[in-house]
C-alpha cells in the first residue's frame, strides 16, 4: 500500500533558494485533485486565466483574471479550481516562500496577516510575478538567482503595502481554536482514513457541536466532510492501482470502502472510467512512454 497522502504539505525547493515559482495547468487540474492543506509557506497566487473559489481558513474567495491570492503561513486552505477553461497557456503563477528567508528579510513578518480585499491587482504586481515566472521557464538572466531573489523581496514588500494588518487586530481566540482543530480534523482523516469514520464521531472527538461542524466545515473547504472523506480516499486507491499489484477488492479495503463495489461506483462517478480501466491505461501509457524515448 502507498503512503496516506497528507495535509501539512512540507515544501521542496530547488537547490538552495527560499522560493518556489509554480505554474497551474488545467490538465494537472483535471488529472490531479487539490486537498484541503496547509504549510509553513507564504504563497501568493496570480490568477491568469479561468475562475476558480478558494477557501482559506473560513474565508470564501473568487479569483478571476487579475486577482492576486495571498495564503498566509499555516493557513488552512483549498482550491476548487476551473476546470472548464480550455486555453493552453497556464491559468495561474504561485510563489511559495520559505518562512525563514522572509523572517530573516523582515523581523515583524509573523506578526502580519495579509489580507485579500482587491478584486484585481496592481500591473506592478502583475509584472513582477510573470519576471519570477519566466525566471522559473528558464530565461537567462546574468545574476539570476540573485535578481529573481530582489524580485520575490520587492514584490512582498508590494504586496503588503496592498493588504496587510497586525494578526492581534483581526484574530480572535475562537478563530484561532478553531482553524487549529480544523487542522486536527485533516490530519484525522489523514490517520484514519481507512477506518470507518463518521462525521459525528469527529466532531465529537474535536469538540465541535454536530450541526455547527458540518457548516463549518463546508464554510472552510468548500465541500462537506463526506465529500472530503471520500475524496481523500479515492485519491490513496488511485495511487495505489498505480504503485501496487494489489487487487481491486484489496485496494477497497485498504482505503475504507466496505467493498470493491462501493470504490467502483464512486471512482467511476469521480473519473468517468473504472479502477481496472484505469490502471490498464495508465500502466499501458508508461510502457509506451518508456518504448518511445
Amino acid at each position: 500500500m502507498s503512503e496516506p497522502i497528507i495535509n501539512h504539505e512540507i515544501v521542496k525547493y530547488k537547490e538552495d533558494e527560499p522560493f518556489l515559482i509554480k505554474h497551474a495547468w488545467v490538465k494537472n487540474i483535471k488529472e490531479e485533485t487539490l486537498r484541503p492543506h496547509w504549510h509553513e509557506e507564504l504563497e501568493i497566487i496570480l490568477t491568469l486565466h479561468g475562475h476558480s473559489d478558494y477557501y482559506i481558513d473560513g474565508t470564501h474567495i473568487q479569483a478571476q483574471p487579475g486577482r492576486l491570492i495571498t495564503i498566509n503561513s499555516e493557513s488552512v486552505h483549498n482550491i476548487l479550481a476551473d476546470t472548464c477553461y480550455e486555453g493552453s497557456d497556464p491559468m495561474a503563477v504561485i510563489l511559495l516562500i520559505h518562512q525563514k528567508f522572509l523572517v530573516e528579510n523582515m523581523p515583524a513578518y509573523q506578526t502580519i496577516h495579509f489580507l485579500n480585499e482587491k478584486a484585481e491587482t496592481t500591473e506592478e504586481i502583475k509584472q513582477i510575478i510573470m519576471k519570477l515566472s519566466d525566471y522559473e521557464r528558464g530565461s537567462e538572466w546574468e545574476y539570476g538567482y540573485l535578481y529573481a531573489k530582489g524580485l520575490v523581496l520587492q514584490l512582498v514588500s508590494l504586496v503588503c503595502a496592498e493588504g496587510a494588518a497586525k494578526k492581534e487586530d483581526i484574530q480572535n481566540i475562537n478563530y484561532d481554536k478553531n482553524i487549529y482543530r480544523m487542522k486536527g480534523v485533516l490530519q484525522y482523516v489523514a490517520n484514519h482514513y481507512q477506518e470507518h469514520i463518521t462525521q459525528a464521531e469527529v466532531a465529537k472527538k474535536f469538540y465541535f457541536n454536530k450541526d455547527y461542524f458540518s457548516r463549518y466545515f463546508k464554510k472552510c473547504m468548500g465541500i462537506t466532510f463526506s465529500e472530503y472523506l471520500l475524496d481523500y480516499r479515492l485519491e490513496n486507491a488511485k495511487k495505489d492501482l498505480l504503485t501496487t499489484d494489489l487487487s481491486v477488492t484489496e485496494i477497497a479495503g485498504e482505503n475504507g470502502f466496505s467493498d470493491d463495489r462501493r470504490l467502483i461506483i464512486a471512482f467511476k462517478k469521480k473519473y468517468q472510467t473504472t479502477p481496472f480501466q484505469y490502471r490498464k491505461k495508465e500502466k499501458m501509457r508508461i510502457i509506451t512512454g518508456q518504448t518511445e524515448k
